[in-house]
């Protein structure tokens, strides 16, 4: 069933695509909780890739059945025919309708909602889209769509989160509106006015009620544009730039939140696998900072943590994420950066890189050598009670029950270094070199960290060592 209404849809639009043609003929830090909100940026970065690809398998599709797929709608565009009468696969219809057209909706403001089940900010934003189409009636229709096909949608509303979101009207197994309005990351909002329109692509933030009442009131709006930028371009350069020339050296470096990228990080690497491209996009200073420092400091045989920094700015707030009341984050501190620089001097990136960051950004920051407080993890007997006994290495991490299996001793500095127990960083001096195996419960502070060492005849101590750190001043 599904493939016949994709096939359909393809057939139908082929043909109002050739009758249009030939009638034409006739006459779009703060502090050290940094590491937990990072993984906040994963997701985000996750939509991005996730859907990227799924949008080329869109593109795909067209071509598998022999047709060319059309041109992408741009803001100011009008709904042509073909779009308007395609037939669109659907679920969740008030009526029980299997299939839906835009035309059902003609003479209203139509918000497209695009979003996947994966994507928990757009599972995040049905009751307030819900809530919208209740307050403002026929004036409105909030359609969700989705590329994903009619078993996971199916599955997706009967277990777990989508459960509770049966409300949802949607198109399912989308290859159409997906190709009119392509995008890269979702959730990704398309505005279709009463005369059939393109009035903007947003994020969903924008869906409120002052912007919906403007439209129906013809008043202007303050909704920015998301226009979705290829990340596997160098940022912002023209796609005019051709694919003859050699691009040898590139840098940006911009201050201010960009809607069309994630937030997260990219990279380019040779043909031997060494990076020559570090991309961060719509993200603070201080993760901006941290993939560099952590090449930066294992060239020296160091993991690279926010226990190792030392921050002397006026404002040290600003290096992380900002939140706001609505579990939302501020973007007026958030920086776009890339530098691609020849192949060749690829082992000099990093270096390159923090040497921009002092050159342009608000901060000057430098590895430096410092006496430091820090607590040391050491042996307290020649028992050897951390010995692996083999087997596939494995590692658990949670607040109450960590586990390592096969690792190095290395992986729990790792895990109590990024937990809050301490402000202090923890160093190795235990001169062990094979795998481990160890368990670690409910280690609610450093008291009862230190007891489960101790099962393993290790322990931490108090100490003051020379250690790299980054030190982070203002200019």
């Amino acid at each position: 069933m599904k493939l016949f209404f994709s096939y359909m849809g393809f057939l139908y639009v082929y043909i109002i695509n050739v009758t249009s043609l030939f009638l034409s003929i006739t006459p779009a830090i703060n502090g050290h909780k940094l590491i937990y909100v990072r993984q906040a940026f994963l997701l985000p970065l996750f939509c991005f890739i996730v859907f990227g690809y799924a949008h080329a398998q869109s593109a795909q599709k067209w071509a598998d059945v022999g047709l060319t797929a059309p041109k992408p709608l741009q803001i100011g565009d009008t709904i042509p025919k073909e779009l308007w009468h395609a037939p669109l696969q659907d679920i969740n219809h008030p009526e029980g309708k299997e299939t839906v057209k835009l035309s059902d909706y003609k003479g209203k403001l139509i918000i497209l909602d695009f979003w996947s089940t994966w994507c928990v900010p757009c599972i995040k934003n049905f009751p307030k889209l819900h809530a919208l189409q209740n307050e403002f009636g026929d004036k409105i229709k909030v359609l969700a769509v989705t590329q994903e096909d009619t078993d996971k949608i199916n599955k997706f509303f009967k277990t777990g989160a989508g459960k509770e979101h049966t409300y949802v009207h949607s198109v399912i197994n989308d290859n159409i509106l997906s190709t009119y309005f392509p995008h890269k990351a979702v959730p990704h909002i398309a505005w279709i006015n009463a005369d059939g329109k393109v009035l903007n692509t947003t994020q969903a933030e924008d869906i409120t009620i002052a912007n919906i009442q403007a439209i129906l009131d013809n008043k202007k709006t303050q909704m920015a544009a998301k226009v979705d930028i290829d990340r596997d371009r160098p940022l912002f350069l023209s796609e005019h730039f051709s694919e003859d020339l050699q691009l040898k050296n590139y840098s940006i470096f911009v201050k201010g939140y960009y809607p069309g990228l994630p937030s997260g990080g990219n990279f380019k690497k040779t043909k031997d696998g060494a990076i020559y491209s570090r991309q961060m996009t719509n993200l603070p200073m201080m993760d901006i900072y941290f993939p560099i420092l952590y090449d930066l400091f294992k060239r020296n045989g160091e993991r690279f943590n926010l226990k190792r920094t030392i921050i002397k700015v006026k404002k040290p707030g600003l290096l992380t994420l900002v939140p706001k009341p609505d579990n939302t984050f501020e973007n007026y501190n958030l920086y776009n950066y890339e530098l691609i620089v020849p192949e060749e001097k690829a082992d000099s990136l990093f270096y390159f890189m923090l040497e921009d960051l002092n050159r342009y950004s608000e901060y000057t920051g430098n590895i430096e050598k410092r006496i430091t407080d820090c607590f040391v993890l050491i042996r307290t007997s020649t028992n050897d009670k951390i010995k692996s006994k083999g087997g596939k290495p494995k590692f658990r991490y949670s607040t109450t029950h960590s586990k390592l299996i096969n690792r190095p001793i290395g992986s729990i500095l790792n895990l109590i270094n990024s937990d809050t127990l301490t402000k202090l960083p923890i160093i190795d001096e235990t001169g062990y070199t094979g795998n481990v195996d160890m368990e670690i419960l409910g280690a609610k502070d450093l008291a009862s960290l230190k007891k489960e060492l101790n099962k393993y005849d290790l322990d931490l101590i108090l100490a003051k060592r020379s250690l790299n750190m980054f030190v982070l001043k203002d200019k």
